[in-house]
């Protein structure tokens, strides 16, 4: 079977590495198994630099389970030279987070909606006339892709 594919922004990581985030990306993880999940290096590591602020050293080996879990899990993406570019010229446009300009720039030049509970960042690429539909994703539309593409290949 094929399944939808999916590119994750780093909240979806962090419960992994044994850090709490929001309810939304809980309930959108819970969605995964049947789903391809992609991950950005730079996204771990991102992850990470939140592990070093929030975990206290006696739950490392909570971190290092996670990371084993997101290795064997999910599939790691390279992105596209010409989605670093773009990801400049967003943060050149005004959006100071190159990392979820890059994870944007990854998902619109390799075709995998990028996952992300970033609102925000979301209304700004909106305000700058950047394309949504079929490149952004939000949680809540998550359910929606996984049933749609299990309707498709009934």
């Amino acid at each position: 079977m094929i399944k939808p594919r999916v590119l994750i922004d780093t909240s979806f990581l962090l419960p992994a590495l044994g850090i709490d985030v929001e309810r939304e990306a809980i309930e959108a993880i819970a969605l995964f198994r049947r789903l391809e999940v992609y991950y950005l290096e730079i996204g771990l590591i991102e992850a990470l630099w939140k592990a070093l602020k929030l975990v206290p050293q006696d739950k490392l080996y909570r971190v290092k389970q996670g990371l084993e879990a997101i290795k064997r899990t999910y599939q790691l993406l390279e992105p596209p030279v010409e989605a670093y570019i773009e990801a400049i010229e967003i943060y050149h446009r005004g959006h100071r987070d190159y990392i979820d300009a890059l994870h944007y720039t990854s998902a619109k030049n390799t075709n995998i909606p990028w996952l992300t509970i970033d609102n925000d960042f979301i209304e700004f690429l909106r305000n700058q006339n950047y394309p949504i539909q079929g490149i952004v994703l939000t949680p809540r539309e998550l359910p929606r892709l996984v049933y749609l593409r299990k309707t498709k290949l009934s």
